[in-house]
């Protein structure tokens, strides 16, 4: 060799030690990226999901409020007998008995129901009712008093809030602020009162109640510290707390982007309930994760580096001295001999050199080319059955349920899987029975139902006897994961998997109310169209079709927005076990 020549040679003791340090600092980076990414989201997610039920919560108390007011109103709607009195024209006495020992009473029972104080007034068109209303002063209205009133339509008949609460229909009411309600800080219920023998209106009650009542006094302090809630009207203007009310620093500019914002809409009332919530709250945590990232990485390179120096050198020393007897030997010297210790592939290549290449080397090749075809083979038949994809999300699941400390639901996925292998690599059968695929099928879906907490929705009828009969293996399994990785868009899916026999064929049909698919999806998913997709089906009809011949297979019908049926057809042949 020329000195030119070795002047460009790069020693394998730089090359190993690059090599080391790609697949050291590669896979360290991707992991930590990916793990900071992912406990970020996770935490802002988690963070998320607990204010989103508590500010629920909140708004569930407020709307049980709402409810307990609107007691009052159906009260006085639904009493029929209180309806005629109030529609009805009567004499001087007979008016004063029937007010004063029925109506009143029933008003001021009405106005008792609600746990919060209510203004209970009744505007009546029937003038020979008389009135009953106490003085709207100040300190009445600003303190809130219960009260119960009867007041002569005409009052306010000209107002536009009530002639536009006449228009509702009887069965129907509506929230809004009237009069002084806006002033003093009350919300009123507008509901029109009818007569059940005619059917016609004959006033309108109105409940008004202070907005504190409504809403004060929620579960404030679950949202954290520098919380910010508040109440919002259908115009999105401020309900409540008026921002008059609020103090000096609670009326500056609120700049959203430093807060989550949660929004929870109020069922009868139309208002939504809002929270701001700081994101300084969950920068701490991401900050932590950070820095534990961080460091936790940058350890990992150094103890990786320092151990890729000690390999790499120690493969040069073995390599340079291979190297060192091949170059005698080439250079004539055959009486050379490589002299090592120990037992490792460097001294099985010592030994080999050493009794000649030739030889040893035929019954190397025989040896490995016979072992790596019996392996690759084996290794195929194992690919075949085990779907990467879903040992991967399952073990994602695992993960996740391990540091949520969900010890019970990670004891269950960890038992469904072991069960779903075991039933998968039994003795690598390419022919099963189909009790076993639906045992295979039933472990996949429990594993699926475990992931997705229960909102996979399944029924699987199994005609009797036909449990006997065999199937391809693997046959049910690509349909239920195509339903779940494409078809599903809502909160909930439903699968359906019906065996039945039908004359001289076993009918498999999976059903599902998910996205469906256009016929030319069909067509490329079977092979029948110019692009083909879909590996996994398709290869479930051509085992099919190459066990048991062209007359069996996979058909699909689906409608795009309904769901999908596949049938899968496969003739009656009673299983014949390998021990019988």
């Amino acid at each position: 060799m020329s000195q030119a020549t070795k002047s460009k040679y790069v020693p394998i003791r730089y090359k190993l030690l690059a090599s080391y340090l790609i697949l050291v600092l590669i896979p360290v980076i991707v992991i930590g990226a990916y793990a900071y990414l992912t406990s970020s989201k996770e935490i802002e997610q988690n963070t998320r999901d607990n204010l989103d039920v508590a500010v629920h919560q909140i708004a569930n108390n407020m709307q049980f409020r709402v409810d307990d007011v609107s007691r009052s109103a159906e009260a006085v709607y639904s009493d029929q007998t209180l309806s005629r009195y109030l529609s009805g024209y009567f004499l001087d006495w007979e008016r004063h008995q029937i007010t004063t020992q029925y109506i009143l009473p029933r008003l001021e029972a009405a106005s008792q129901l609600p746990k919060s104080k209510v203004r209970l007034t009744v505007y009546l068109n029937n003038p020979t009712i008389g009135e009953v209303y106490y003085l709207e002063t100040e300190q009445v209205l600003e303190a809130g008093e219960r009260q119960y009133e009867i007041k002569h339509a005409s009052r306010v008949e000209g107002e536009p809030w009530f002639r536009e609460s006449l228009q509702l229909s009887p069965v129907d009411f509506q929230w809004r602020q009237v009069e002084l309600d806006k002033k003093y800080g009350y919300i009123s219920l507008l509901r029109p009162l009818i007569n059940y023998d005619t059917f016609e209106l004959i006033g309108l009650i109105r409940v008004s109640v202070k907005l504190k009542d409504l809403f004060e006094g929620t579960a404030f302090g679950e949202l954290g510290d520098n919380s910010r809630l508040f109440v919002l009207d259908g115009g999105g203007g401020r309900l409540y707390p008026d921002e008059a009310a609020e103090g000096e620093e609670e009326r500056g500019e609120i700049n959203e982007t430093d807060y989550i914002r949660i929004e929870k809409s109020l069922g009868d009332i139309p208002a939504t309930v809002v929270a701001l919530v700081p994101v300084d709250s969950i920068r701490e945590q991401l900050q932590k994760v950070q820095t534990l990232t961080v460091f936790v990485c940058l350890l990992s390179i150094v103890v990786l580096t320092l151990a890729s120096l000690f390999i790499s050198k120690m493969f040069s020393k073995r390599f340079m001295k291979l190297i060192h007897s091949l170059q005698a030997f080439k250079e004539g010297d055959y009486g050379r001999r490589i002299g090592y210790k120990g037992r490792d592939e460097f001294a099985d290549i010592a030994e080999s050199f050493n009794d000649m290449a030739a030889t040893t080397q035929q019954l190397i090749d025989e040896v490995y080319v016979s072992k790596l075809e019996k392996k690759e083979a084996e290794l195929q038949i194992l690919h075949a059955q085990i779907n990467p994809h879903f040992l991967n999300n399952t073990f994602s699941s695992i993960s996740r349920m391990a540091k949520l400390g969900e010890i019970a639901k990670l004891h269950e996925i960890i038992r469904e899987l072991a069960k779903f292998y075991r039933l998968t690599l039994n003795r690598g059968e390419m022919l099963i029975s189909i009790e076993k695929e639906v045992q295979i099928i039933e472990s996949y879906l429990n594993i699926q139902n475990i992931k997705y907490a229960s909102r996979i929705l399944t029924s699987i009828d199994i005609q009797p006897g036909t449990e006997r009969y065999e199937t391809v293996k693997f046959v049910l399994q690509p349909f239920v994961e195509n339903v779940l990785e494409h078809a599903w868009y809502d909160d909930e899916i439903s699968i359906d998997i019906r065996i039945e026999r039908q004359s001289d064929t076993i009918v498999m049909t999976v059903s599902d109310n998910g996205l469906g698919m256009k016929q030319e999806t069909i067509n490329a998913i079977l092979g029948a169209g110019t692009e083909k997709i879909g590996y996994g089906i398709r290869n479930v009809d051509e085992r099919i079709k190459l066990h048991y011949g062209k007359d069996y297979g996979v058909d699909i019908q689906s409608v795009v927005g309904q769901g999908t049926q596949v049938r899968i057809v496969l003739p009656v042949i009673p299983l014949i076990s390998a021990d019988s």
